[in-house]
C-alpha cells in the first residue's frame, strides 16, 4: 500500500506485509544492512549487490566513526552520484546510512528501509540523519530525506515484546502531540500494535514534515517525549531504549506541562503512563545527572541577559484534548517533572 502524502513531498511512502525486490532502486545501488537480518532478506528471495555491507551497530557506536568505513568501501567499489543507498535495519543504522548518504559525493540517493517498529515511526521518515557525541544526542546530523521509505511488517514479527513496545511509545507520541486522547488510550491498553497505528503515525509526520522540512517551527512538535528522553537516554548508558526514554519523557511532559499552568491531564491517563513505564525506574538517572545533558540538548538556545546568557530550550507540551503547545523553558524547569515521574513510577511498583 502506497501512503497518501503530500503533493511534491520528497518521499514516497510504502507499506507492505513482505518486502518486495520491485521497490529497490532500479540502477546502480548499494546497501548496508544489519547482519542480523541478512537471512531473513536472503529467504525472502531479496537481492543484495556483491559490494553490499552487513554490519552490527549497536547504540553506543552511534558515532562518525562507524560511518568513515562505509564511505571508504563506497569510494572503492566505487559508487557514482547516480547510485543508491539502501538502509536496512533500526533506527541507529538508518539514522547513520542516512548521514553516510548525505555525506558521499556531497549526498547521493537512499532508501530507508526499517525493520523495528521505532524506526518506521521515527527515524525511517523525515530525513532527519544523525550520529552522536560525547556531550549528547544526535549533535551531528543533516537533512536529507530518503527517496522511498518501505516500512515491511514482517519484520515486527521476530521483534522481542520490549523492541515492540519501544516502538509504541514513538506512535503515542503522536496521538498526545494532536491531542487524541482516544487514540492515546487505545494504545496504552494490553494488546498488539495496529498496523492502522503506523499508517495514521506517519500519515501525520508526513504533513508536519513536508510544511516545515528543516525544523524552524512546527516540525519541533515531533520533538515530544525527546527533551528529557534524550538526555535519561544517554544518562543511563544507552541502557534505555531510545523509544522507552521517548515515553519517560512524554510523561514528564505532562507534568512539566501541569506545571506551567495549562490543563492537567487526568489522573488516570497519568497513572496509565507510569503503569507501562514502572518497570523503567531503576534506569532511571537521579537528576544531577540529567541536567547537563539537558543544557547541551541540540534544541537549546543562548538567551542574552544581565552579564552571561543564559540557556534555554524549546520544550513541547502536551495538553488533553488540545493540541501540544511549544515554550522555550530553562533546563532547570523539568527539575520538579523529573522528580514527580520518579515519584509515579515508584508508585505504580509498589501498587502491582
Amino acid at each position: 500500500m502506497r501512503l497518501a502524502t503530500p503533493s511534491g513531498f520528497a518521499t514516497e511512502v510504502l507499506l507492505l506485509e513482505e518486502p518486495a525486490r520491485e521497490w529497490l532502486p532500479e540502477g546502480d545501488w548499494t546497501l548496508v544492512g544489519d547482519l542480523r537480518l541478512r537471512d531473513h532478506w536472503t529467504r525472502a528471495g531479496m537481492p543484495a549487490p556483491s559490494h553490499a555491507l552487513w554490519v552490527s551497530v549497536p547504540e553506543e557506536e552511534k558515532k562518525l566513526r562507524t560511518v568513515i568505513p562505509w564511505l571508504e568501501h563506497w569510494a572503492k567499489v566505487p559508487l557514482h552520484r547516480d547510485a543508491t543507498v539502501v538502509a536496512l535495519g533500526g533506527g541507529v543504522l538508518t539514522d547513520l546510512v542516512g548521514l553516510a548518504a548525505s555525506l558521499f559525493l556531497r549526498g547521493v540517493a537512499w532508501q530507508a528501509w526499517p525493520t523495528s517498529l521505532l524506526a518506521m515511526a521515527d527515524a525511517g521518515l523525515g530525513g532527519k540523519t544523525g550520529a552522536d557525541l560525547a556531550a549528547g544526542k544526535n549533535l551531528v546530523g543533516a537533512f536529507h530525506p530518503p527517496r522511498r521509505l518501505v516500512a515491511c511488517t514482517a519484520f515486527l514479527e521476530s521483534l522481542p515484546r520490549r523492541h515492540v513496545e519501544n516502538g509504541r511509545w514513538e506512535l503515542l507520541k503522536t496521538a498526545f502531540i494532536q491531542g487524541e486522547p482516544g487514540w492515546a488510550a487505545e494504545m496504552l491498553q494490553e494488546g498488539p500494535v495496529k498496523v492502522a497505528w503506523v499508517e495514521r503515525a506517519l500519515a501525520y509526520k508526513a504533513g508536519v514534515v513536508h510544511r516545515d522540512p528543516k525544523e524552524s517551527g512546527e516540525r519541533r512538535l515531533l520533538n515530544l517525549g525527546h527533551t528529557l528522553g534524550h538526555a535519561l537516554e544517554a544518562a543511563s548508558g544507552y541502557q534505555l531504549l531510545h523509544g522507552e526514554a521517548v515515553g519517560l519523557g512524554l510523561l514528564g511532559s505532562c507534568l512539566l506541562a501541569e506545571e506551567q499552568g495549562l490543563k492537567p491531564f487526568p489522573a488516570a491517563t497519568l497513572e496509565a503512563l507510569a503503569r507501562r513505564l514502572a518497570p523503567l525506574a531503576p534506569l532511571v538517572a537521579p537528576w544531577p545527572a540529567c541536567l547537563p545533558l539537558l543544557a547541551r540538548d541540540k534544541k537549546a538556545i543562548h538567551v542574552p541577559s544581565q552579564g552571561q546568557p543564559t540557556t534555554e530550550i524549546h520544550c513541547i507540551l502536551p495538553r488533553p484534548g488540545e493540541p501540544a503547545l511549544q515554550r522555550t523553558l530553562p533546563p532547570e524547569a523539568w527539575e520538579s517533572p523529573h522528580a514527580r515521574l520518579l515519584a509515579l513510577l515508584h508508585s505504580e511498583t509498589v501498587r502491582a
